[in-house]
């Protein structure tokens, strides 16, 4: 057992810690990255908005590059804080406990029914306009935007077995553990200790995954998100639930994506609920969802 596992540490001594070990895993993953990219592909950075399916090699290192990032971004501090946090009798991350297997099988289907109401979120956040004296401001988001939405594609391609494989780690697997170790097991369980009020602690959790991303135009849904995978933790005690919820959530992004290739009805599943004919289907949803939350809350499985 170390010395902090021993000494009931101050809030703020916490804090510092966190931000320690996450810094500095964030820059030995960039440094690893640097070496990489220099010995590999120095000019990939420039070449990424000209990349296609068919550049192989190329996003090949991308993907690599993309897995030690996410790897020491996320997951290896998570890990380490929780072993300086945790003790016998307990685990920081809160990964010894877990609810029943029914309970996992609800989870799919809420996060299905709120998908019309979401959909909406989506476009709304979307369509906002920012002022004419931020117009420069708003030419730059969008820009990142389409360079994010450019690497999605990059790490989404290819149609083998293998490549598809990998590309579920990639997107679905590895953000559902790190991410969710990091914003539910650490951060949100420190900033309970901090505001001695759940709820914000929730909140600020969620704000951070989605600030983290970078995507103004999608920052309202993922916040959305976060509070709700914020939640399942808070009402469970585990952190399994929101892992499963963030990777289902992830996994079916990635479904729709492959299958809308080649399928109408699967490709207008991003714009299922904002039409006004499906104003039924989202009140359907939300009701089903509010029947869900209800049974988790009670704990009725």
């Amino acid at each position: 057992m170390s010395y902090l596992q021993t000494e009931r540490l101050k809030t703020y001594q916490k804090t510092s810690i966190i931000f320690i070990v996450f810094v500095l895993s964030y820059l030995a993953g960039q440094i690893i990255n640097s070496v990489l990219m220099s010995s590999f592909l120095p000019e990939l950075s420039t070449k990424i908005p000209l990349l296609t399916d068919s550049d192989m090699y190329e996003i090949s290192i991308l993907k690599t590059l993309q897995f030690i990032s996410a790897l020491f971004s996320f997951l290896i501090p998570a890990i380490i804080i929780n072993k300086l946090f945790s003790n016998k009798e307990e685990s920081f991350l809160s990964y010894k406990t877990s609810p029943t297997v029914w309970f996992y099988l609800l989870i799919p289907v809420f996060l299905i029914s709120i998908m019309p109401l979401m959909n909406i979120i989506i476009q709304w956040n979307e369509s906002i306009v920012l002022p004419d004296s931020m117009s420069s401001m708003e030419t730059k988001i969008k820009e990142m935007e389409g360079a994010s939405q450019k690497m999605i594609e990059l790490m989404l391609s290819g149609t083998t077995v293998y490549s598809i494989l990998i590309n579920i780690v990639l997107v679905a697997i590895l953000p559902a553990l790190g991410e969710e170790f990091l914003f539910r097991g650490i951060l949100q369980k420190h900033f309970k200790e901090l505001f001695g009020n759940p709820h914000i602690a929730i909140f600020v959790a969620a704000f951070l995954f989605s600030a983290i991303h970078f995507q103004f135009y999608g920052f309202v849904p993922r916040l959305i998100l976060g509070m709700i995978f914020g939640y399942l933790v808070y009402f469970t005690g585990s952190i399994w639930p929101a892992v499963f919820a963030h990777f289902f959530n992830n996994f079916m992004a990635i479904s729709v994506t492959y299958l809308s290739k080649s399928n109408e009805i699967i490709a207008e599943t991003d714009s299922f609920g904002t039409k006004s004919a499906d104003i039924y289907f989202v009140l359907i949803g939300v009701l089903f969802a509010s029947l869900i939350g209800w049974i988790i809350i009670k704990k009725k499985v």
